[in-house]
This record gives structure tokens, sequence and C-alpha cells, in this order.
């Protein structure tokens, strides 16, 4: 097309007549033969995709035309059709090719602001899509770091961008950047300076509305979506914010609350952190979560930490080993009633005896243990307000054994009573099997102690990835092998042949019947393990491709196959032992979390962690109160000299809030000790603590301890 080709070139004269063509026919730019049959894009798309530094002469020639062909603001915001761009117009064109000069122009000339872009190639990588920016207009400023077209957008004097306005999956421009964060150093830092930035903008704007809380079609917030997608480096920021800006210091999260030199103590808040069941928590989605691999770095981040910390200490550890100690005593009532059961009669059996009567106790105990181990299971399985999360899929994490274990061991309990109890002796079968998972359920009570816990998930990760895939292949050898094999033996007689009368008929393993490839089974594993022995290789038609076939079965699963498994056993306990802590970290934020979970909501509150504080003024000058949390820090590379201060006198209100507060504080003898302990690595590193005393220099070193590392 001659119109194209002129554009693209930026040949104003390739324009020349084409004012007088249009009104002479009674035709406009938008009309289908001016478009690109394929797209359905204009010219003015195709000039802005084909700038020349920055310019383009033909634009304002074309938007002109349209104008006098009383058709500009239709030219302006037609949407590309086809499936990958559809939605996009000239505007957002104009602000990914970063021209200011034209999106002033184009929001002058009435192109509207708040066009949705929703082709293919604008949807998430994992959705088939290349670039997914919220499809608004200041999304893609925003998430192309372009803060000036952001001031612009929301503030022209023409069509002011809506900083409130969601996309089609209800995201706004938030939660935009909160999903194309890479938890990189510099993509982490251009990301979190906009955030604040619209953010702050906002709250100037429209300061009855938190931008923050605006949750999308899956029910999540930015906060949240930065929890579920594992962006660690916004998360991070989120939750820490501090605000210096005294008309925007309630956006805040983080307060310091008292400082002196180098010890501080900030307040947290806690809302969608620790929600006490009354809402989905950041806390529940970092936990049951097992998308992200590094949501036990995002456990790390205060005041997670510390959270999970006083959780523990508060109800978590005490109703952990009071658990322990109820389940113990439960197996081993269970034992007890299936090693003195009786052995002579059909069940139900007779209670006439005191001995009798204690067994009728442990049944009843058992069976009350499986109803009550199936109905928490079942609960596990109820839907819960994960956003896109179901608790089936919360399932899927490194607890997962643990619930479906314990769920196999109730149903077999449930099965065993309800076998017993109509007179059926097979029981006994379902029984052991019981006894047997329910022992192997202690498992989960390591995760209580380190040392255990890691010992635990060592065995979990050996069982279902490297036992599992040695299974996987070894099964399939064996069927095949055992096929061949079984080839190789002759046909045993019929019941209809004669058999001589000196030996009678032979059978396996002299020849092979209807039984004998399930034998040679059994006989090859005996084999690989160095427990069995093959006696019909002379009785095989062909004992030498006998002999060959079961050599190979012998190299290939005992020395190859076995090996394999021991080095992958190996490689598994080494990644384990490095990564110990970490993973045990999560474990036991998985246990304090379950055992929160099984409490009621009033209970639940009643062990909440921090206080109600008054940590300034909302945007209409009443009160800002706050669930937050205290978390007391010591850090001697950054003293900040303007910090806002909202306790100016903590040492005389320190004790009292210590009795009253659900928080456990760090004490003013522990400050000490964390200061000796600092004063001492110092010594360790006299370069950084030289360059420390020297006022006015750059810091090179960061050392931040909150009252767990005192």
């Amino acid at each position: 097309m001659l119109l194209f080709d002129g554009v693209s070139r930026a040949d104003p004269e390739a324009l020349s007549g084409l004012l007088e063509y249009l009104q002479g026919h009674e035709k406009r730019l938008t009309d289908e033969e001016f478009k690109e049959p394929s797209t359905g894009k204009t010219c003015l798309p195709k000039a802005l995709l084909n700038l020349y530094s920055g310019q383009n002469d033909t634009i304002p020639m074309l938007m002109d035309i349209a104008e006098q062909t009383v058709n500009l603001h239709e030219f302006i915001n037609t949407p590309f059709r086809d499936v990958y761009y559809r939605g996009q117009t000239a505007l957002h064109i104009a602000i990914e090719r970063r021209c200011k000069q034209y999106v002033e122009l184009l929001v002058e000339k009435g192109a509207d602001v708040h066009a949705q872009a929703r082709g293919r190639f604008f949807q998430p990588r994992d959705e088939g899509g290349y670039f997914y920016f919220g499809e608004l207009p200041l999304s893609l400023a925003a998430c192309t770091n372009q803060p000036n077209m952001v001031h612009y957008l929301t503030e022209n004097a023409h069509k002011k961008a809506d900083l409130r306005r969601q996309d089609s999956r209800g995201n706004t421009v938030l939660h935009a950047l909160v999903h194309i964060a890479d938890n990189t150093r510099d993509n982490t830092r251009f990301l979190t300076k906009m955030y604040d930035l619209l953010l702050t903008k906002c709250a100037k704007l429209y300061p009855e509305c938190s931008l923050e809380d605006i949750l999308n079609n899956d029910g999540m917030s930015p906060l949240m979506m930065a929890a579920k997608l594992g962006k660690i480096g916004v998360f991070q920021h989120i939750i820490r914010r501090e605000i210096k800006d005294e008309e925007a210091r309630h956006l805040s999260r983080k307060f310091k609350d008292w400082a002196y030199g180098p010890v501080y103590s900030s307040l947290y808040d806690l809302s969608s952190l620790d929600t006490c069941g009354e809402e989905v928590s950041v806390l529940e989605i970092l936990v049951y979560n097992s998308r992200i691999e590094n949501r036990h770095e995002m456990l790390a981040v205060e005041p997670i930490n510390e959270l999970l910390r006083v959780k523990w200490q508060k109800f978590a550890a005490v109703t952990f080993y009071i658990s322990v100690v109820s389940y113990l005593v439960t197996m081993i009532i269970f034992t007890l009633v299936a090693y003195y059961r009786p052995s002579q009669g059909m069940p139900p059996y007779p209670y006439t005896t005191s001995t009798d009567y204690l067994r009728l106790g442990g049944e009843v105990i058992t069976l009350g243990s499986g109803v009550f181990f199936f109905l928490t299971n079942v609960i596990q399985l109820v839907p819960r307000r994960f956003g896109p999360f179901s608790s089936i899929l919360c399932l899927m994490n490194t607890a997962q054994l643990s619930y479906i274990s314990s769920f196999i061991y109730s149903v077999l309990v449930i099965v065993t009573a309800a076998l017993y109890l109509s007179g059926i002796e097979a029981y006994v079968s379902v029984m052991v099997f019981a006894l047997v998972l329910g022992w192997m359920n202690t498992l989960y009570f390591t995760r209580g102690l380190k040392l255990t816990g890691t010992y635990s998930i060592m065995i979990q990760k050996i069982l279902f990835k490297d036992l599992f895939r040695f299974l996987l292949v070894y099964v399939l050898f064996m069927i095949g092998y055992s096929s061949a094999l079984v080839s190789l033996l002759a046909v045993c007689p019929g019941p209809d042949e004669v058999c001589p009368e000196e030996g009678g008929c032979p059978t396996y393993p002299q020849c092979r019947d209807t039984d004998t490839f399930s034998n040679f089974l059994l006989d090859l594993f005996k084999l690989t393990i160095g427990m069995g022995d093959l006696d019909m290789v002379s009785s095989a038609q062909y004992p030498a491709v006998f002999l060959i076939l079961l050599v190979t079965y012998i190299i290939l699963t005992f020395v190859l196959l076995l090996n394999m498994l021991i080095a992958l056993m190996g490689e598994t306990v080494s990644q384990v032992s490095k990564e110990s802590k970490k993973i045990w970290k999560l474990q036991w934020a998985t246990t304090i979390l379950d055992i929160e979970r099984s409490f009621p909501v009033c209970l639940r509150k009643s062990f909440r962690s921090g206080e109600m504080v008054t940590v300034g003024k909302n945007w209409d000058g009443t009160p800002d109160r706050r669930w937050c949390f205290r978390v007391d820090e010591v850090n001697w590379c950054h003293w900040n000299q303007n910090l806002a201060i909202i306790n100016e006198d903590p040492g005389k209100n320190i004790t009292e809030t210590q009795q009253c507060s659900g928080t456990v504080h760090q004490t003013v003898r522990g400050l000490r000790r964390g200061e000796t302990l600092l004063l001492r690595s110092q010594k360790k590193c006299p370069d950084a603590y030289v360059q420390f005393t020297k006022a006015n220099t750059q810091c090179i070193r960061a050392s931040q301890i909150t009252s767990a590392n005192i």
C-alpha cells in the first residue's frame, strides 16, 4: 500500500493530495482499504513504529487530515484486531517507543488513556505471551520505567489516566509492576521506585482510596501477588516500606518507634501478613504455595522470620510437644491392641474379663484417633480462599507426604474397624498395614528439631525422587527380561497329556505354565538383591542365549542401576545438607501454621502476636491505629539522622509495653549483649570498623541483627 510505504519512510510528500482524495470520494483513514488486512492497523501506528531519531513528520499531517475529515477520535483510537496485538492503539505504541511528544499530541487530540491491549503477545509468558504489562497505557509506562510519562498521563489537563483502573484480570498498575519483577538488582531498584511513586501519587489524587488494597480477579493484592510469585525484592520492599514524607507517611508499613544510636525498635504493619484466619494471609500463601522455589528465602525476611519465632514460643511449641506425646501414646496403645488380640474365635471378640475391657478401651482410642485424623485431613481438602489456589494444590508442598500418609492411615484404621465389626477375620491384614504406616507417620514430628527434621526431608526426597526413578526403570527392565527369558522355556505338558513314569510331569522351573511369569519376576528380583538362584538355565531351549540375557540383566540392574541409585541418593543427601537450615525452616513454618489453623478463630486472636499502636494520622486527620509487630534491630553502619520517631522516651514505657503487649520484646540487657557481640565482630573485621569510625564515609558493610539473632 502506497500510504503505508510513505509513512514508513517518514516522507510528508507521500501524503500530498491525500486530503483532497478523501474529501472528494467521501472516504476516511479508518476505512478498510486504508488498514492492514491482517492486523487492522491504520497508518498512524505504522508511522509510530517507524521513527527516525524519534521523529516522523507524517504523524502530525495524518492527524490533521483525520481532523479535517471529522474522523480524528476514531482514527487515533482504532485498535489492532488480530489475535496477537488485539486492543493495542497508537498510544500504546507511542509509550513503548518512549516518544513523549507524540504521547502528548495523542492525548491532546483525544486518545483513550484507558485502552486495553489484550492480544496474545501481551499475555504472561507462562500463558504463551511475551510481555504482560497490565494492558493499560499507564501500566505500560510504569513497567517500561518512564516516570515522566507516568506524571504526564496522570496529571495532564486533557484526560487523566485513573490510577485505580483495572485490566481484564483485575490487576492495577501495582499488580503489573509486581508481575514483571525478576528479582535482579537493577529490576528491583526501578520497580520499587516506580511502585512508591504510583502509591504516593494515588494517595494525593485519591486520598480516600488505597491503591495497594485493590484486589484482582484472583483476590490478590500486590503484596499477595509478590508472595505468590516469589518476587522477593518487591515483597521485601513492600513489607519494609518506610515513607518519610509527612503527607504520605500513612502509606508506610514500617515505623520507627524509637532509636538510640545504632539501636532502634521498628513496628511492622501486620495487615495482610498475619490475619488470624479472618482472611487469607501472606504468611499462608508463602508456606502453602509450592510453586515458588525461593519461599524459604522469603520466610527469612523480617518481620516474617521474627513473627514465626514468636508464634513458636507463644503457642506452637507447647502444642507441638503435646501432640508428639499424644500420638506416641496412641500408637503404643494401637500396638498393644494388635499384639494382644484374641487368636481364638471370630471377630468381634467378646469382652468378659478386665483384660478384654482394657482391649476395648484401646480399640476405642485407636478408632477415635483414626476418625480424628480423617476429619482433619478432609478439612485440609476443603477449598480455602487462596485466590487461584485450593487446598488440594496447597497439599503439594514439602508436607504433602505427611498429609497423604496421615489420611491413608486414618482410612486404614476405619476400614479395620469396619471389617472387625462385620466379623471378617481379614481385618488383621489391613490392621498391620495401618500399624506400620502409623509408626512411619511419627516422622512428621521430627520437624520440631532441626537435626531430625533435616533427616526426615532426606528420606522423603530419596523415596519420591531417587527411588521412584530407579523403580520405574528397574520394573521396565525386569518385565522385558522376564518376557524374553520365559519365552525360552518349554511349555509344560497339559493335564490331558501322558507324563513319563519316572519323575512325573515337569513343572516350573523346568518348563513354563500359566503362573511362570509372576514366579519368574520374583526370582529375578531375588537375583538382583543377591538372594536368588535361577535353576532353569539347563531347561531352556537355547541355554547360551538364556545365559547371555541373564548376564546382561545382572549387569544392567545389579551393577548399573543399583550403583546409580546409590550415587543419586548420595547427591540428594549432599544437596539437602547444604540447604538443611532453609529447608527445615520451611518445614518448621508449615508446622506452626498447621497448629494455628487447627485452632478456632477466636483462639487464634487470643494468641495473636503484636500490639495495637497509633502510628500517626490518616489522610483525613483521624488517628492511624494498626496492629503492628515489634522488631528490635541494631545497625552500626547506617545511622539515619532524619528518622520519623513515634516514641521519644522509650525507656519510660519499655517495661509496661513488655507486660501488656502480646509481642516478645527484647530487653535492654539483651540489647547491650547484642552491642557486645557486634563489638567483637568489629574486632575481627578492623577494616570495616575503621571505615565506620571515619565520619561521612560510605559504609561498606551493613549488619542488621534482630532480637532472634541476639
